[in-house]
């Protein structure tokens, strides 16, 4: 499930560690969405869930000052959710969440994984400070709606490659996006996997700046997801 997930999560456009954090805004009159909006019922079809799974998002910094900022990478191994699988697979459906504080900035372990231009650590305080704008009101809003929302509209293709077009609901607000995505189903167990690039402007965002733009999170992000379902848990 590729294009689709992801992302989150990205609304990661936070590279913005070279802004201290700010005071908050007082919290939205209305709770948050997980309070008031029932999880949507598992689709029709044979149940598989979620075990296990990885979300990867690589924001990178932008703008003239860039270098004083960093590239960041955002994770989360919080997706859970149900599958509905067709026959044929087209058919397949599926309900998928992410929890928004289960997203962790600049992990050392996944950084020095990840390699490359993500090698380096991050201080702890730009961490924090990276982390408190990514959930605040500009970025993915976690006091408005703490939970990020995934749900296949339809799927397309075959022989283990597909293309589901998915609803995402972050932030408040719903997309569609095109997520191209490889599966494997050995007996019981699923595994899916997507690799992709989306932009702030496919989940209806904005890029956080500071310095009026001159230290900026650059607008496409790179997403990466595994996700691991077992038949009838």
């Amino acid at each position: 499930m590729h294009k689709f997930l992801w992302s989150l999560l990205p609304a990661l456009a936070l590279a913005a560690c070279a802004a201290p954090p700010r005071a908050g805004k007082p919290p939205a009159a209305e709770p948050p969405v997980s309070a008031t909006r029932p999880a949507e019922p598992a689709p029709a079809g044979q149940a598989w869930s979620v075990v296990a799974s990885h979300l990867s998002v690589r924001v990178f910094r932008d703008g003239p000052m860039q270098k004083l900022g960093h590239d960041h990478l955002i994770t989360s191994d919080g997706l859970v959710g149900t599958i509905a699988l067709g026959a044929p697979l087209t058919q397949t459906r599926f309900e998928l969440r992410v929890p928004l504080a289960s997203l962790v900035v600049d992990d050392e372990a996944a950084r020095a994984a990840a390699g490359g231009v993500f090698a380096a650590p991050v201080p702890q305080k730009d961490r924090d400070a990276t982390r408190h704008n990514l959930l605040g009101e500009k970025l993915l809003d976690a006091a408005r709606q703490d939970t990020m929302r995934l749900s296949a509209e339809s799927l397309t293709g075959g022989a283990g490659r597909y293309e589901a077009r998915v609803r995402v609901s972050l932030a408040g607000r719903e997309s569609e996006v095109a997520a191209p995505f490889s599966v494997t189903i050995d007996g019981d167990r699923l595994e899916a996997h997507a690799g992709f690039r989306l932009t702030h402007a496919d989940l209806g965002l904005e890029p956080f700046t500071v310095a009026l733009g001159a230290l900026r999170v650059r607008e496409d992000f790179d997403v990466e997801l595994t996700i691991e379902a077992r038949r009838g848990i």
